[in-house]
């Protein structure tokens, strides 16, 4: 909860422009659900990287900020990296309406890459012009809330009960908290960094979810996968050096880190 103090100083004048955002989070989040009835979640959070493209142009559009030619190979270079980690293994689509599944999660995915990137560039823009991050948040989970109980009112989950399924297990309540963790973080991040930093960090959490996968859920990392990774991870660094540093000489490159060595 908000001190009394922060909650006298909420600016209600804009606050309408975060139902916006949040009307995106809920289409967004009830679109990955239903994502997830046709692929795994390594493929998951693999084709959730179909993000890298629309929030790079939205990103660019909205906040108007240039980017270095070799940034733009480098987010091409990212999509790469995505393009070899997602190579299907042999056999794993011998059956048509596996193929089929596949189209359609992958339908579904690329509706909330769009629906991601503008909610979520909106958001950063939101919340970098709020006076602080609570009190952006505060006007997005509201307004959240309110949408997504509109959508629930007089559907078949209204019917059960609005915690259906939530009484068996902790497991719900487990990924709630998750989300809820998960969400604040973004909200801190969109503040004192950008979007492109939080494409970034679903990279490394694809690579987190596919290890995660291949103990609990039998998924095997092939060469494709770990390719794809290690182009990723060559991704970022061309788009996160310094100039100077990428067309530095290979002589000058480690004078400079043998001279940072000395002076630490």
């Amino acid at each position: 909860m908000l001190p009394p103090k922060a909650l006298s100083s909420l600016h209600k004048s804009a606050s309408w422009l975060f139902a916006v955002p949040a009307a995106l989070y809920t289409l967004q989040n009830r679109l990955v659900f239903e994502a997830l009835h046709f692929i795994s979640p390594p493929e998951y959070q693999l084709l959730n990287n179909m993000k890298l493209f629309t929030t790079s142009l939205v990103f660019r559009v909205v906040m108007k900020r240039q980017l270095r030619v070799f940034q733009w190979l480098a987010l091409l270079l990212l999509g790469l990296g995505m393009a070899l980690a997602t190579t299907p293994k042999p056999g794993s689509t011998t059956q048509e309406d596996t193929r089929h599944d596949v189209w359609i999660g992958s339908a579904i995915m690329f509706a909330v890459a769009w629906c991601s990137a503008v909610a979520g560039v909106m958001n950063e823009w939101l919340i970098k012009s709020s006076s602080s991050v609570l009190e952006a948040n505060v006007w997005l989970y509201l307004f959240g809330a309110l949408i997504t109980l509109a959508s629930l009112l007089g559907s078949e989950t209204a019917a059960e009960g609005y915690l259906a399924g939530f009484d068996s297990s902790m497991l719900p309540w487990s990924v709630v908290l998750c989300n809820a963790v998960l969400g604040q973080s973004i909200a801190f991040l969109f503040r004192y960094a950008d979007s492109i930093v939080k494409l970034y960090a679903v990279c490394a959490a694809m690579a987190l979810t596919a290890i995660l996968s291949s103990i609990f859920l039998s998924y095997s990392l092939d060469f494709h996968t770990l390719g794809g990774y290690l182009v990723t991870f060559l991704s970022m660094c061309l788009y996160y050096l310094p100039p100077d540093v990428l067309f530095s000489s290979d002589t000058d490159f480690f004078h400079g880190l043998t001279h940072t060595r000395k002076t630490q």
